[in-house]
């Protein structure tokens, strides 16, 4: 008997069977009477949530949600619709709200997939949280995705001075872009473990959505109210909100809308001016009709690079330096959004833009100046009250603390929050001592240079005071020291010496080596003859206050390893820095530094002999010392160390003896700046033991121009005046040979003193 055979009598018993049992014959396997019904069905069981029954119906979504996929949910009840038209008294019923616009409603109040209670405070872009899990713990993921999705958006675009593109209004080009929406709108849920996961207060909640969170087991749809609990259906669930919650805009279109009172539309041509389009081939040829080569838009995916956030986008990104998350993390992720007004723009620009030698208009400026002001007034996070007290991170990395005085409105958006201010936030480097570099365009390459070694967040420190010595562009220029090319965005600089000249390219380490090597940390005090001021690369700057010469740790010349020395007189440049202060020099400073072995061998040669004598150096270093320490060195003259005969002590004895010279771990100088106490020597004292070694000590006053060893009986035993014997710095270079600018430290400074120090008649504690 065949397989098919088999088949056609099983089916003809079944169909037997049916007629003769009563069971079968009533109907067993029809629809339970218990089975609740599909969202749509079920909502219309509901008597408060009529109304909003009535919007699906006619927004069409009735049968589209009663038919097939499965949703969530959120009616405003009939009292929400009251309200609603109350604060909308163009609309009597929702008959009168024009379609399109209606239908935007429905879609924002049904979220994709169903969602119980405890499925929507326990989620995050990992998935179901897991309280055994420190990395997937807490609900995080506050949003929801909603049936709304914007149309594709025309923009206008237009060319700036540089031929780059920018966005513009579509009325005043022929030139335009169709740009593809990345995503549907999310809505967000709020409660309040949510605000204590972020350390913030319930109370912020309402300066978005002007209402309190009455119950912590409460739930809110945006600004609306989860009543009782939900109401199962079969494809989903549905929840009662005691408010309507229209769309949430995104900060794009926030800031181009013209129903508020202000206008912040200055702000948003500013960040139109960063836009970059990419065509996207798949998009293009997924809309209707195109696989039957009809003529369809071409797409394109706009975002904002050099900005903290594409405002124009549904999706959020985590903040920069964020690694190992999933592709789409926007259930987690807001920004935030602060916008000035356009006359706070006004006041800002005027302050900062216009002026002598400043760069007149922000047209006029360089795009990384566009893009910091900015910047500045985005967040990677969404901004909450508890935020402006505290403070926050803007997208400059900078922290900001924000008056609430000057706000003069709010909004909860679909990508960021957003706030409105009668008063710009000013980037912090313009207060800084890089601040000349960025207002005045007579120091531009140094402005140019920073952002291309990448050095701002350094200059922008609030906890160190800095000296930062500047060369402006004509200066720079006419030495060949630092040239530009604006089109190119490359460095260089252009040697001449004996008549012949040579060009060097300069990357980001030869411009931050350059930089860096004329940044010091202090504030001088005028105390000493000179002060001495370790710059940011481990060199020194030297301030005469004397003379008023400030250099590097050799005579600077004119020019890149230029032939003429010419000293620098630095003038203050007019600055409100915050974080010390800026000058203006002639030429760029000069740094050398030679190695202490070489110094001690070439400057000191009997100190040197007794090195080679004990067996503390040979042919080609000092043994006991270390790169990776600093020394202070007091050698005595040739002639004390002749007159005191230690080449008769043994090996041991002289090694001590020498030893006790070098005090490790600090440089000592003439400035005043280290305190007077005990230093550790190099010598091994005889409290050492098999475990532990304790090296010999000195009682030193580093005093202003003076510097005092004091002897036994706590008297002086010889000192160390200001003078060109000492202050002598030794260092290394850190570098790979092949820099055009050497990077060098100091590690050693070598005083010349008249005694030899004697461990028994010296204070060793």
């Amino acid at each position: 008997m065949t397989k098919a055979r088999i088949l056609a009598i099983i089916v003809l018993s079944l169909f037997f069977l049916a007629g003769c049992d009563p069971d079968l014959k009533n109907d067993k396997y029809a629809r339970p009477e218990w089975l609740a019904g599909k969202v749509y069905t079920q909502l219309l069981t509901q008597p408060d949530l009529s109304t909003f029954a009535t919007c699906i119906a006619l927004a069409g979504y009735d049968t589209i949600i009663n038919t097939s996929g499965s949703y969530t949910v959120f009616s405003p009840n009939n009292e929400a619709f009251s309200q609603y038209f109350q604060a909308h008294p163009l609309y009597n019923s929702v008959e009168d709200i024009p379609l399109a616009e209606l239908q935007e409603l429905v879609k924002f109040h049904l979220v994709q997939n169903p969602w119980t209670k405890i499925q929507l405070t326990t989620l995050d872009v990992y998935g179901w949280i897991d309280t055994l899990d420190i990395n997937n713990n807490k609900p995080r993921g506050f949003k929801r995705q909603t049936l709304l999705l914007d149309a594709n958006r025309k923009l206008g675009v237009g060319v700036k001075f540089d031929e780059s593109i920018k966005i513009v209004d579509t009325l005043e080009t022929d030139w335009h872009r169709m740009i593809a929406i990345d995503s549907r709108k999310y809505a967000p849920i709020f409660y309040r473990d949510y605000f204590d996961i972020y350390n913030l207060k319930a109370d912020d909640y309402s300066f978005y959505f002007n209402r309190a969170i009455d119950d912590p087991q409460d739930l809110y749809y945006g600004g609306g109210k989860v009543i009782g609990d939900e109401i199962f259906a079969e494809n989903g669930f549905i929840y009662e909100i005691d408010r309507v919650t229209e769309p949430l805009a995104n900060a794009y279109q926030i800031l181009e809308s013209d129903e508020g009172s202000e206008s912040y539309t200055d702000f948003l041509d500013l960040i139109n001016q960063f836009p970059l389009f990419e065509y996207n081939e798949q998009k293009t040829y997924d809309q209707p009709g195109a696989d039957e080569g009809l003529e369809v838009d071409s797409l394109f995916d706009l975002t904002y690079p050099d900005l903290t956030f594409d405002i124009l986008s549904e999706r959020t990104s985590p903040p920069s330096g964020t690694f190992g998350l999933p592709n789409n993390v926007t259930i987690r992720y807001h920004h935030g959004l602060i916008a000035p007004t356009n006359e706070a723009m006004d006041v800002f620009l005027e302050e900062y833009f216009e002026g002598a030698n400043r760069w007149g208009t922000l047209e006029a400026a360089p795009d990384n100046i566009k893009s910091i002001i900015i910047n500045s007034h985005l967040s990677p996070t969404s901004l909450y009250p508890s935020d402006f007290e505290y403070g926050f991170m803007n997208g400059e990395n900078d922290r900001i603390i924000l008056d609430p005085e000057y706000i003069v409105d709010q909004q909860f958006g679909s990508n960021s929050t957003f706030i409105g201010v009668d008063n710009a936030i000013v980037p912090r480097v313009f207060y800084t001592v890089a601040g000349p570099a960025y207002l005045l365009k007579g120091y531009s390459k140094t402005m140019f240079a920073i952002e291309d070694a990448g050095l701002l967040s350094a200059l922008k420190r609030e906890d160190d005071q800095y000296l930062f010595y500047l060369e402006s562009n004509t200066n720079s220029s006419i030495d060949s020291s630092l040239l530009y090319n604006p089109t190119t965005e490359q460095f260089s600089l252009f040697q001449i010496a004996q008549g012949e000249g040579r060009e060097y390219s300069l990357g980001p380490t030869d411009l931050r080596t350059l930089l860096m090597n004329h940044i010091a940390v202090g504030t001088p005090k005028g105390l000493s003859r000179k002060e001495f001021f370790k710059n940011l690369t481990g060199n020194y700057i030297i301030v005469d206050n004397e003379t008023g010469e400030v250099s590097g740790t050799s005579p600077t010349s004119i020019g890149y390893q230029g032939l003429t020395q010419k000293p620098n007189f630095p003038t203050e440049i007019t600055s409100d820095a915050d974080n010390g202060i800026s000058y203006d020099i002639e030429n760029y400073f000069s740094f050398s530094s030679p190695d202490m072995y070489l110094k001690i061998q070439s400057s000191y040669p009997v100190f040197y002999d007794l090195l080679r004598q004990s067996g503390l150096a040979n042919t080609y270093e000092i043994m006991f010392l270390s790169d990776n320490e600093n020394y202070t060195v007091f050698i005595p003259s040739d002639s004390a160390l002749i007159v005191s005969q230690v080449d008769t002590l043994d090996q041991g004895a002289l090694q001590d003896l020498l030893k006790f010279h070098f005090i490790q771990g600090n440089l000592i100088l003439t400035d005043g700046i280290q305190p007077s106490g005990y230093y550790e020597t190099a010598r091994v004292d005889e409290k050492s033991t098999t475990f532990t070694t304790i090296f010999s000590t000195m009682f030193i006053d580093p005093g202003y121009d003076l510097i005092t060893i004091g002897d036994a009986q706590g008297g002086t035993y010889t000192g160390v005046e200001e003078s060109a014997k000492s202050n002598i710095m030794t260092g290394r270079d850190i570098g790979e040979g092949n820099e055009v600018f050497r990077n060098l430290i100091i590690n050693g400074v070598i005083h010349e003193i008249d005694r030899v120090l004697m461990f028994t008649e010296v204070d060793t504690e």
